[in-house]
């Protein structure tokens, strides 16, 4: 991985690793569906001009299908279970149960991609990085008493995680010959419905307050944290293996917790280091597969 491959991927790992800790702010002002529906309806906006500038292309009905499905399980289902998650427990848990995320895209890849075959070597990547997240969060994990609120909130992550998985190999599998802005429009304008959809039926009774936070954590999230993120992965799944996409949320939560010492102050104990090394290791050892992009249907060849 090199060149615009590598500066997209440090993009996603950056920006994604700060976007924790901003949904944890949003959220004591604003209602996790109606926060997140807003969140998606920005990005849609900021979108529309570039993807309508020239029309939407001509597409079957088939892909816009496909469009739809990724969307109401990558921006829609993914993200609620994610907002919901962190009114019940912290955002460091949210992030370390999210981390599930690699095993889900290899096993599925496996599955879906012939040319994604799992082996020892995609095991141990996800194992490492898992591991060093575990040893990173540990602190938060210990203290966690369970009942049905915090149970519920643990479930809600991991199921995140799945449906991110899903709609990631199937957007590598079907879409890769769909333009990036107009993909991601569809899928942000999905992501919005599925999310007000929610806020309707489950936050209706919910105050919100819009404070100068909530709506600079709203801009972040929409325009960095979605937009230029999206479009980022959009890119580099097609030309990398799905073992090296399940790698990002492992390393956006240590630069999460790496954020938070340099800006907070929040001490570098060995956690970081220890948790950190494994993470990285786990990240080097992915980027050592190499998928077969020729043996997936509709996909577009990297330059």
């Amino acid at each position: 991985m090199h060149g615009r491959a590598l500066a997209l991927y440090v993009v996603c790992c950056v920006l994604w690793g700060s976007t924790w800790l901003v949904i944890k702010l949003g959220l004591e002002d604003l209602p996790p569906f109606l926060f997140g529906g807003v969140r998606m309806t920005i990005a849609s906006a900021a979108l529309a001009p570039l993807v309508f500038r020239h029309g939407l292309p001509r597409m079957g009905r088939t892909i816009w299908l496909w469009i739809a499905s990724v969307g109401f399980l990558q921006l829609g289902l993914s993200y609620a279970g994610v907002f919901a998650a962190e009114r019940f427990i912290s955002s460091g848990l949210t992030a370390t149960l999210f981390c599930s995320y690699p095993i889900w895209t290899i096993a599925l890849a496996h599955l879906m991609l012939p040319g994604e075959r799992a082996g020892l070597i995609h095991a141990g990547s996800a194992l490492l990085g898992i591991l060093g997240i575990v040893v990173l969060e540990a602190p938060l994990i210990g203290p966690v008493r369970l009942g049905p609120q915090i149970a519920a909130g643990m479930l809600l992550p991991l199921g995140s995680s799945i449906c991110s998985a899903v709609g990631s190999v199937l957007l590598k599998r079907h879409l890769g010959r769909v333009p990036l802005t107009v993909n991601l429009w569809a899928q942000t304008l999905i992501g919005a419905g599925v999310l007000w959809l929610l806020h309707l039926a489950l936050g209706q009774g919910e105050a919100a307050r819009w404070t100068p936070r909530a709506i600079g954590a709203l801009l972040y999230l929409a325009i960095p944290g979605t937009v230029i993120t999206f479009l980022a992965l959009f890119w580099l799944i097609p030309r990398m293996p799905m073992a090296l996409i399940g790698a990002i949320p492992l390393i956006d939560t240590l630069i999460a917790l790496a954020l938070g010492a340099a800006i907070l102050g929040e001490p570098i104990g060995w956690r970081l280091l220890v948790g950190g090394a494994l993470v990285l290791a786990g990240a080097a050892l992915a980027s050592r597969i190499r998928a077969e992009p020729e043996a997936l249907p509709g996909l577009v060849q990297p330059p």
